[in-house]
């Protein structure tokens, strides 16, 4: 039985010959190359040589290494809030194979309570699911352009973004982790717009007139070495803020000392500071903070001032300075304050994970 050996990167040698192109990749010579190969015997009769003798022409077809990976893209999870839709996570389908491939994907939601790929603890199931594929090859999921559902005809050693887009449930624990896999099976390619059928291994021996297709894929996520098929993790976490909230208590000047070395006696001025921090991992939004001027003192007018920051731990004299009126807090503008002559009220737009925001407001003391 005629035996094929050939170099992964390049056929060579003075004897071969290519019935049609092969070029080489990455992946190999391309699938259905033919190769060809005639042996010459030369000898001699009563010492004088007579003519070479060419042996019949050896062919055969180079066979189909199938190979796909699927990748993760980007690192990190995918942070989400409860109620949101057409949320999306991003793979990479990359072709190994040595020929023009077609992927048949589909997505796969990770069980309870196994853990996910960053270090969670899948507990939640997001809805909706679909997944497109990156038409323009901008990397990034486009509504309305990106709407094929498969992988067409991918070049040997191409790649492409592949997205996994699901709605998010209004409702769920604080700490609520989807874990997602996306699934590449490898198909049939040379028909552009249409899903090849599913690569079929070729478990018989070889077929020197034939493709052969060997499954030569590692076992990805979920699925098994050498199947035709390979698969990644990512994970939705939705962005729940663990927000904190520390008030200090500083005088800043009295009748007496002044603003050197000042203590708390009736007539000083002490400054209040709320410290709101975030701990994550998502945005805290709409953060109301009200505080009542306490008994035995008495508001400073002016003395509001809202989205400051801290250092060190403690509150820096900065942030919005507000106008006391008592709507302030219902602008629009993102960052206000206002007082209503019992307590103060600041609103602040959006605190940002691992992020403080303070509000500053001052009392004489009665």
């Amino acid at each position: 039985m005629l035996r094929k050996f050939i170099n992964p990167l390049l056929l060579s040698g003075s004897a071969l010959a290519l019935a049609m192109p092969g070029i080489a990749h990455a992946a190999g010579t391309v699938a259905g190359t033919t190769v060809t190969n005639t042996a010459t015997v030369n000898f001699s009769v009563g010492g004088t040589a007579q003519s070479p003798v060419s042996s019949n022409a050896a062919n055969f077809l180079v066979d189909r290494k199938v190979n796909v990976t699927v990748s993760e893209v980007g690192g990190a999870a995918t942070t989400v809030t409860f109620g949101s839709t057409n949320q999306v996570t991003t793979f990479a389908v990359t072709n190994n194979t040595n020929s023009v491939m077609d992927y048949r994907l589909f997505a796969t939601e990770q069980l309870a309570l196994v853990s996910t790929i960053f270090g969670h603890q899948d507990n939640y199931t997001v809805s909706n699911i679909r997944v497109f594929v990156d038409s323009n090859g901008n990397g990034i999921y486009d509504a309305g352009v990106d709407t094929g559902t498969f992988v067409d005809e991918l070049a040997p050693d191409a790649s492409v973004a592949v997205f996994i887009v699901a709605d998010i449930p209004a409702t769920g624990p604080s700490n609520a982790v989807a874990g997602i896999s996306l699934t590449a099976v490898a198909a049939t390619g040379g028909t552009g717009g249409a899903l090849g059928a599913d690569t079929i291994a070729s478990l018989l021996g070889d077929n020197p007139g034939a493709v052969d297709n060997v499954f030569a894929d590692g076992q990805g996520a979920i699925d098994a070495v050498r199947d035709g098929r390979f698969s990644a993790f990512d994970e939705y976490v939705v962005g729940t803020a663990a927000v904190t909230a520390i008030k200090t208590a500083t005088t800043i000047m009295d009748p007496v000392n002044g603003s050197l070395l000042p203590k708390a006696i009736p007539g000083a001025t002490v400054e209040y500071c709320i410290q709101v921090t975030n701990a994550g991992p998502g945005t805290a939004q709409d953060v109301v903070v009200e505080d009542a001027i306490p008994a035995n003192s008495t508001y400073v007018p002016g003395s509001l001032y809202v989205g400051g920051s801290t250092l060190l731990g403690a509150c820096v004299a900065d942030g919005s300075f507000e106008d006391d009126d008592t709507s302030g807090a219902d602008d629009a503008d993102g960052t206000t304050g206002s007082f209503d002559n019992t307590k103060i009220h600041s609103l602040i737009a959006t605190v940002p994970a691992l992020s403080t925001v303070t509000t500053r407001f001052r009392v004489t003391v009665n």
